[in-house]
């Protein structure tokens, strides 16, 4: 404990503020080795440990918040028209992302930003959890089960209350801390999603399908309950049709691709540092300037 208390005092602060944005610790950078490690292509093929005897795999419908919650604190204007740019520039098919997820150059950044941030939410969280699953499967030694929290977050601020499942709500709400204010309208799905992680914590047992040797289902926590979702019924599940995008454009890099090239840069664009890097992209796209890239 000693040594991991030293080497955790001694961390590179200066070397993780310098990188200044969201997201930059998790994704290769000089403060990881292996720069395979942080890749959903690693997850992929990575098996848990043999002493791992079960684990859950979940993400939120709308983990994307808090790319949301950054960029709102940001100046920089016409968010889909750099999108659009940043996509025809790093893409095989650039208007993939657009026809998924209705991106439009003429949206407002309000709007612009909601879709763009479930962009992040798909491929950086559910493509990620799914990536682990992946590799999970096959091992014979842990069993993995897939879940999806979409209960609406009632408290936040930013977007529309009840309506999307905000980074870490998933985890406050199994707390219980702010039950006397939850809305009379979620609080049966989330005692069943507090009764099912708690359960699953104390005893092991899980309602979900096991998926070994392969994902065989998704198990969806959402206010009115829960629902289970079978491989015909995910096939036009908007993620799903996200990672099949995600293998067009680089097949087994294909998720890596999506969240390094287009993602993570839109949003490290955000910052005044590295807006040029998004403003050539608009400029070589030949579809006019922008007026205010940031502020």
């Amino acid at each position: 404990m000693k040594d991991i208390a030293i080497e955790f005092i001694n961390a590179p602060l200066d070397a993780i503020r310098k990188l200044e944005y969201c997201g930059a610790p998790c994704s290769p950078s000089e403060l990881i080795a292996d720069a395979n490690w942080a890749t959903m292509r690693h997850a992929r093929y990575t098996r848990p440990n043999d002493w791992l005897e079960s684990q859950i795999l979940c993400s939120s419908t709308y983990d994307g918040s808090i790319s949301h919650l950054v960029a709102k604190g940001q100046e920089r204007t016409q968010l889909a028209k750099i999108f659009t740019a940043i996509c025809r520039a790093r893409l095989k098919d650039p208007q993939g992302l657009q026809r998924i997820y209705q991106i439009s150059e003429d949206d407002e950044d309000d709007v612009a930003l909601e879709k763009i941030c479930q962009v992040v939410t798909d491929i950086g969280y559910y493509g990620a959890a799914l990536s682990s699953l992946r590799a999970a499967a096959t091992s014979l030694k842990t069993t993995s089960y897939h879940v999806l929290f979409d209960i609406g977050n009632p408290f936040t601020t930013l977007l529309e209350k009840e309506r999307f499942a905000t980074h870490t709500w998933d985890v406050v709400s199994l707390l219980g801390a702010y039950d006397n204010k939850l809305p009379q309208d979620c609080q049966h799905g989330i005692l069943e999603w507090r009764q099912a992680i708690l359960t699953y914590c104390h005893t092991g047992n899980f309602p979900g399908d096991s998926s070994r040797p392969k994902p065989k289902s998704l198990l969806v926590f959402r206010k009115t309950g829960v629902q289970c979702l079978n491989q015909a019924q995910l096939a036009d599940f908007q993620p799903e049709r996200a990672l099949q995008f995600a293998e067009k454009e680089g097949s087994e890099h294909g998720l890596d691709l999506l969240w390094e090239d287009v993602l993570r840069f839109f949003l490290k664009t955000g910052n005044p540092r590295y807006s040029h890097e998004a403003l050539a992209l608009v400029s070589e796209d030949g579809r006019g300037e922008l007026t205010c890239l940031s502020g």
